[in-house]
């Protein structure tokens, strides 16, 4: 193989590297963006919800004792929601879902559990 051919060959390697690693790059990108909701989308949610930010805090924290560390707005299969992230003392992450338009507590789940005291074992 020549020096001309090998350069060539190289260079032709290497694009189709930089353009395969764009595709992938791109796609993942795409997908991180997949699912999110349109300004617009966001706008008619905000303007729907009777319940501020605020007032979703306050009624969650009236049912889960705790720091709040995330509130985000949501569409919840028809219903827009208040996602309210509470770390609790005993290290549990708790979320508690506020209907952002009648300011009820829809549900509560534990997200993440807490710190467990871990068992000695015994031979």
């Amino acid at each position: 193989m020549t020096n001309k051919t090998y350069t060539i060959w190289r260079a032709t390697l290497i694009a189709g590297m930089v353009v395969g690693l764009a595709g992938v790059i791109g796609e993942m990108v795409w997908s991180a963006d997949n699912g999110k909701l349109s300004e617009g989308e966001v706008i008619t949610m905000a303007t729907s919800a009777k319940i501020t930010i605020e007032g979703a805090v306050e009624t969650a924290l009236e049912n889960i004792a705790g720091q709040v560390i995330v509130a985000e707005l949501e569409m919840r299969g028809d219903k827009i929601v208040w996602n309210v992230d509470i770390l609790t003392a005993d290290a549990a992450i708790m979320t508690v879902y506020v209907d952002a338009v009648s300011g009820s507590v829809m549900m509560t789940k534990e997200k993440v559990a807490g710190e467990r005291p871990v068992q000695a074992k015994t031979s």
